[in-house]
């Protein structure tokens, strides 16, 4: 697993044919995105204490929330590219651009870095931009079309899973609430 997560990593377009073909390494893919999502959550904990410190049980419902989201954002994007690369041409289908999309997460693990005082909010850039070059990577290879095809539905599913989403689940639910204050 973490031979192939480096390899999407470094933008190493021959693992995703084997994703496409392999049926079974969903497995393999979904637990990328678990490591995301507890890198995420993590992220969250360490951001969130200093923004809003509230109760234990509060803390942990935060996490789970983020944790989920990020199974609800790998999905969508999942979704938005499959739909959007079907009408560009591309031919793949769900299950494949699933797997190709999960273990392009890879760079997603580097989250748990933001916590890095000083340097955080720049780990987490490269991290979100990293993510996103991996996964156009991986749309390309999966549904066989150019680049340029790519990178217009795979930066909407970027834009809905790690912008519009967790705002919508995470940032605005739990450091917005004026019922906190």
């Amino acid at each position: 697993m973490i031979e192939n997560i480096i390899k999407a990593a470094v933008l190493n377009s021959q693992i995703y044919p084997k994703f496409r073909n392999h049926p079974e390494l969903v497995a393999e893919s979904l637990g990328t995105v678990a490591l995301t999502a507890v890198s995420s959550a993590v992220y969250l904990k360490y951001k969130g204490s200093g923004i809003n410190p509230e109760s234990d049980f509060s803390t942990l419902q935060m996490m789970l929330v983020a944790f989920s989201t990020i199974f609800v954002g790998m999905m969508l994007w999942s979704f938005i590219n499959n739909t959007l690369c079907g009408l560009l041409g591309g031919a793949a289908e769900f299950r494949d651009t699933i797997r190709s999309t999960g273990i392009a997460y890879g760079p997603g693990i580097c989250l748990v870095f933001a916590t890095i005082p000083i340097v955080g909010d720049y780990i987490l850039l490269g991290s979100l931009l990293w993510l996103f070059a991996t996964v156009t990577n991986g749309v390309k290879e999966t549904h066989n079309i150019t680049l340029l095809r790519a990178i217009i539905p795979s930066f909407i599913g970027w834009f809905v899973s790690w912008l519009l989403l967790p705002w919508l689940m995470i940032i605005g639910p739990y450091f917005t609430n004026p019922m906190l204050d």
